[in-house]
Parts: C-alpha cells; sequence; structure tokens
C-alpha cells in the first residue's frame, strides 16, 4: 500500500484543498492519502474559523482518507516547528511514502531539497554572516536571505522570499534533518495566491479571500459555500452555528495579558521587550486596534497573536522546549474513511509512537510527557467550544465526547 502524507490548516476547506489532495494522489499513484491538520488554533496564532472536527469531515469528504490532528504546541508555532510537529508524525508513522506541498509556482523539487540541505548545514561563511546581520538588528528572515546572497541561485533566494515556499523549505528541512525515508512533491498552486483576499469565480479562490467574506455572528453566506466543494458546503449547511474570529477571543486575551504580567516572558515566543510591550495600559477598543498598539517591525501580528494563545493557554517556553526535544510522541486520529481501516491496522506493526483514536486510551497507551502534549490539545478545544457556546448557545462535543462516524464517507 502507497501512503502519502499532506500537512494541512483547511480554514476553510475549498475547492483548492480539494484539488491538491486529488493531485496528491495522482502524482504519487497513492492508495491513501493522510493529512495531519491543525487543531482549532491555525499557525498564525487565531482560531479557525470551524472547528477542527467540522474541518476533518469536510476532508474526508474530499478526498482524504485519514485526518491526524497536529499537536497544539506546534500546530501554533513558528514554521519551523509547525513543520518539524508535523513531519515527525508523518515520518514516526513508518509507512508512509510520500509528502506533498504546494507551492506557488512550478518550481522543481530538487530546488527545494537543495535549499533545505544548505540551510540545515549552514556553511561557516553563511553562520557567520547570519549572525552579524542579527546583531545589526535584521530580522531573522532579512539576515538569512543576506547571509545567502553569496551561496544560492537567484531562484533559491527568491523561495526565500516567497511565504508559502517556506512552509515547503521547512518541510524539506525536517526531512533532511531526521534523515526520513519520505520523499518530498511540490504540487503547483492552481488559482488565487496564498494570501489574495479578491473572490474569483473563474479560479480557486484562497482560504484567506474565502475568510473575507464570513461575518461575525451570522451563518455562512451563499457567496461562501458556493466557493466551496460540494460536499463540503453540503455539511457547513448542517452546521448549527457562525464562524469563529479571532475578536471574539478579545476580552481573555486581555485579561490573561494582565492576570500573568508578572511572568509573561516566561511564555511561548514572548520576549522580554514584548512583554514590557504587552504590560502597558490600554485603552478599551476593539480587536484590530489593540494589535495596533503593541505590533511594530520586529513584532509582527502572526508573533503577537501566537503569544496571545499560548499566555491564555499556559504555554511556557521551557515547556515547548521540552516537547521538542522529545519529539512529537503521539499521533491522534480526528476521522477517517472505512476503506482505511487496513491502514490503520497497519499502523499497529509501523508507527514508532502511539495512534490514538479515543482520548479514553490515553492514560493506557500514553505516559506523562505524552500526556502532558496531549493536555494543550484538549485544553484548546474546551476553550473554542467556550466561546462557540458563549456566542451561538451551541455546544460542541469536546475532545472526549465526540464521536466520529465514517458511514457517510
Amino acid at each position: 500500500m502507497k501512503v502519502a502524507g499532506i500537512i494541512v490548516e483547511y480554514n476553510p476547506f475549498h475547492k483548492g484543498h480539494e484539488y491538491h489532495i486529488a493531485e496528491t494522489r495522482r502524482v504519487t499513484g497513492a492508495d491513501c492519502v493522510v493529512a495531519v491538520m491543525s487543531g482549532n488554533f491555525t499557525q498564525r496564532g487565531i482560531p479557525a474559523c470551524l472547528d477542527k472536527f467540522t474541518r476533518a469531515e469536510c476532508a474526508l469528504a474530499c478526498g482524504a482518507d485519514v485526518v491526524l490532528e497536529l499537536p497544539f504546541c506546534y500546530a501554533t508555532g513558528s514554521a519551523e516547528y509547525f513543520a518539524e510537529g508535523a513531519v515527525t508524525v508523518l515520518d514516526k508513522l513508518g509507512c508512509v511514502d510520500s509528502l506533498c506541498f504546494g507551492t506557488e509556482a512550478d518550481v522543481p523539487i530538487s530546488l527545494y531539497t537543495e535549499t533545505a540541505a544548505f540551510l540545515c548545514e549552514e556553511p561557516a561563511a553563511y553562520k557567520k554572516t547570519l549572525q552579524e546581520g542579527l546583531r545589526a538588528g535584521l530580522t531573522f528572515p532579512q539576515a538569512r536571505l543576506a547571509a545567502a546572497q553569496p551561496h544560492l541561485s537567484r531562484e533559491a533566494l527568491a523561495l526565500l522570499e516567497s511565504p508559502n515556499a517556506l512552509l515547503g523549505l521547512e518541510y524539506c528541512k525536517a526531512l533532511y534533518r531526521r534523515k526520513s525515508t519520505i520523499t518530498p512533491y511540490a504540487i503547483g498552486r492552481v488559482g488565487a495566491g496564498y494570501h489574495e483576499e479578491s473572490i474569483v469565480s473563474e479560479r480557486f479562490s484562497s482560504a484567506t479571500a474565502l475568510r473575507t467574506l464570513l461575518t461575525p455572528g451570522t451563518a455562512f453566506p451563499a457567496a461562501f459555500l458556493a466557493e466551496l466543494p460540494t460536499a463540503a458546503a453540503a455539511l457547513l449547511s448542517e452546521k448549527p452555528y457562525a464562524p469563529v474570529f479571532a475578536e471574539d477571543f478579545l476580552s481573555l486575551y486581555r485579561y490573561a495579558v494582565a492576570a500573568k504580567a508578572d511572568r509573561l516572558s516566561s511564555f511561548a515566543d514572548v520576549s522580554s521587550e514584548l512583554a514590557g510591550r504587552l504590560r502597558k495600559r490600554f485603552p478599551s477598543c476593539d480587536y484590530e486596534t489593540f494589535l495596533d498598539h503593541i505590533k511594530t517591525k520586529q513584532y509582527t501580528r502572526t508573533r503577537i497573536e501566537r503569544c496571545f494563545v499560548h499566555i491564555l493557554l499556559d504555554l511556557e517556553q521551557s515547556a515547548l522546549d521540552t516537547f521538542r526535544k522529545n519529539e512529537v510522541c503521539y499521533a491522534r486520529i480526528l476521522g477517517f474513511k472505512e476503506s482505511a481501516t487496513s491502514l490503520l491496522k497497519t499502523w499497529k506493526k509501523t508507527a514508532s509512537l502511539p495512534v490514538l483514536t479515543k482520548l479514553a486510551q490515553k492514560s493506557k497507551r500514553c505516559n506523562a510527557s505524552e500526556n502532558a502534549l496531549l493536555s494543550y490539545d484538549i485544553a484548546a478545544t474546551d476553550l473554542y467550544n467556550t466561546i462557540v457556546f458563549q456566542k451561538h448557545g451551541v455546544l460542541l462535543s469536546d475532545d472526549f465526547s465526540y464521536t466520529f462516524s465514517n458511514d457517510r464517507f
């Protein structure tokens, strides 16, 4: 059985994602496509517009065979942490043959792998220039690009400047570091660019553009559903609640920052300088204004939003460092097709980490370190569900009560 892996967020699941799954299957000849998906919070630190179980159902209805959850501590990390966590899950399953990721242009995979190898090896001259740039006050992306210029081709340097290509590079770096046997593939994006905000009916719209169609407090509009695959639109039409937004968490973020003011710099991604900015007294304002008060060129919106959720859920940098040292230590199944049952049986023989289908198994299958990592996933779901209930009066299933049925897939 040939198994292909993909690393996704599906915020929300759209036609481009359906195409990516189909192309993954076609290009690799895979019998099964396994998606490692972020949970209720994304790599940018913001809540997903839909809960993780709904997004997993959309993926299964539109081509994926199994959906695994990327643990919260990696899903809300930097591009490097995000990629490291997801690649480790796929590698430790012991039977994944390939990893397919999207790219903005038709770039040969060799350019990704060769550039990734260079960045992992860090030749002395490159490393020296990089450190000089950082000491001079450049951001890491700026310092890295400047240090790499004498060593890499124009095409490779272009990868370092492309937001979507950067994740692909991090996937290849993670494979390189692990000496993984998984073969990477780059699949050219069809349709709108990664950050394009316009809806264009003649091509696939981006997730960014689709989120602009959503309005706080209202159900999914027809214009939004029309941009989704038919099966995904049908699933969402059945949902009794409206989408979730970062601003829904504003009061909680402000309270957490104030209540934990004396230890802000202990949390993941929060430097001493940023902690000082967060401690300032801000007037009552909306979410965007609140962010504007804090962000700078050095501390981007994404960095701050990651910090908010890490502070709220008490994720300290020391805990994150320990988790990273010990590597991802379980694979949590959010859903699977009945046709993938044989793959799950294969994992019992090949996987070098526990594969969890029900969290009731965790006390039997996981050690203390694994349970500690899993506790953040559970807390993130409880937090997300609390906001949904407060906004819409809808009680979503938590990690222990959710019952998955693959009858419809």
